[in-house]
């Protein structure tokens, strides 16, 4: 008996989304514009104040062999957003073939704009072949925070990541110009090695980018590093440079990982808000 979730879909089922946000008189956030082709969808807007919450929606809930997605937001000019998921997304076992599931996502940041682009975990099945692309093209006087939680295999079943591989990229331009470039490659050798991630399954990737001249870059690097403090397992919070600041966690357990993210939100969310902020409702659902 095969104890992997497999899926043998004859065609693939691409999908695109597209969404224009953009401040409205009254100083909120309203979705403008959407297109979307296939199984790819948002909720109406959810508010915490002047920041809209978008929810996007993957009915089928994870990715076969050969499904392609391609989600593209836009936050014009003042517009404050966070754009989560409802649940876990799933990358399952490709076929035979090695035909690739591939997702590549892109944000544009207009000026004074606020992004935190913050998804629920993707597991990766054993087997899987995932290429996971992500592009974001901020102005100089605009914030980004963003995450990729990644777990690898199941542990709920006993269904270890054995086989299979996953890329992740992710590039920032500010002002068109290449400011930050990351590139993460996972198969079970590097999973299990201690140059890698040292049997640890849960990989969350977070990247703050301050607008140009924002003072205390020291002061919310202090601040993400007492919160994972204690994170049992490993983590790390560098300023890569002045107003970019990279978060790394690494732990055995999914939920310690979810967990730290939800504090890095609540602490980060109220220094570029300027207020405390909400965690997104659809968490805890």
């Amino acid at each position: 008996m095969n104890q992997c979730l497999s899926y043998e879909p004859d065609t693939a089922w691409p999908a695109s989304l597209s969404c224009q946000f953009h401040q409205t008189s009254l100083g909120n956030t309203s979705l403008a514009e959407i297109s979307h082709a296939g199984p790819l969808r948002v909720q109406k807007l959810f508010h915490d104040q002047d920041l809209a919450h978008c929810y996007v929606l993957h009915p089928p809930g994870g990715m076969v062999s050969g499904d392609d997605l391609d989600c593209r937001f836009r936050l014009h000019p003042q517009a404050k957003v966070l754009i989560t998921t409802p649940a876990s997304g799933k990358l399952y076992r490709s076929r035979k073939n090695g035909s690739m599931q591939t997702t590549r996502t892109v944000l544009e940041i207009d000026a004074g704009a606020t992004c935190a682009y913050l998804p629920q975990d993707t597991i990766v099945f054993d087997g899987a072949n995932g290429d996971l692309e992500t592009q974001i093209l901020v102005d100089a006087s605009a914030t980004y925070f963003g995450w990729e939680h990644m777990i690898f295999g199941r542990s709920a079943g006993s269904l270890p990541f054995r086989s299979g591989r996953l890329s992740q990229r992710l590039s920032v331009y500010r002002d068109r110009r290449l400011l930050y470039r990351d590139h993460l490659r996972i198969d079970p050798e590097s999973l299990a090695s201690a140059s890698g991630l040292d049997g640890l399954t849960s990989l969350a990737s977070g990247l703050l980018i301050l607008k140009q001249g924002f003072e205390g870059t020291d002061a919310v690097v202090k601040s993400c590093r007492q919160i994972v403090e204690d994170f049992p397992g490993k983590s790390g919070v560098t300023a890569i440079r002045d107003g970019l600041i990279s978060i790394r966690l690494l732990s055995a357990r999914a939920e310690d990982t979810k967990n730290a993210l939800e504090l890095l939100w609540s602490s980060v969310g109220e220094q570029i808000m300027a207020r405390t902020v909400e965690i997104p409702r659809i968490w805890r659902t």
